[in-house]
């Protein structure tokens, strides 16, 4: 018998020890996320979550960049349409709050000082690509930027609004909205 395929396989022990990180920052807050309690939480021992990581900043930084780009790739802020410009955004941030509270929390500790904001920055610059991007596909004329930025902070924004109200309905009719200011855009180019 040969081994499985590697996406058979299952997540890698680094990939665990950073979903536990993912898992406790949301329901108790970074500080919770410890040595620790992560190795707890993924079956090791504590030892190997400081081998895997070396600090514990070191452990929250790589968690807040595994989550904000699996979020970035799941929501579809990179599509080739506008109809498919955030198509699983709601999906995404229904089944995967977690995530969004990890980030939220990470920047505000970034702006606090806490922790690397040059960490927080480069998220934010890969988000606004994706959707600088989008904006290329659809032939929205975007030439400095700002526009992608702009786009961005409304997805930013609704996911705030939708950890607050848990709505997705209220959240997609937003999104729609967007869309629609954006198909007013493209009107412009025709």
């Amino acid at each position: 018998m040969g081994e499985a395929p590697p996406e058979a396989a299952g997540p890698t022990t680094r990939e665990r020890l950073l979903q536990a990180a993912i898992g406790i920052a949301a329901r108790q807050g970074q500080g919770a996320v410890t040595y620790r309690a992560v190795a707890a939480e993924a079956g090791v021992t504590h030892g190997l979550v400081r081998f895997y990581f070396g600090t514990r900043q070191a452990m929250l930084s790589e968690a807040f960049e595994l989550a904000a780009r699996r979020d970035a790739r799941e929501a579809g802020l990179l599509s080739e349409r506008l109809d498919d410009l955030g198509a699983d955004f709601v999906r995404t941030i229904s089944e995967h709050g977690e995530r969004q509270i990890l980030q939220y929390e990470y920047l505000i500790s970034a702006v606090r000082g806490t922790a690397p904001l040059k960490d927080v920055g480069a998220l934010y610059d890969f988000y606004a690509a994706q959707v600088g991007q989008t904006l290329r596909n659809i032939r929205v004329d975007d030439p400095d930027g700002s526009l992608a930025a702009l786009v961005f902070a409304a997805f930013d924004g609704l996911v705030l609004q939708h950890a607050v109200y848990g709505d997705p309905e209220r959240t997609e009719r937003a999104l729609a909205r967007l869309r629609d200011v954006l198909r007013l855009l493209q009107g412009e180019r025709d």
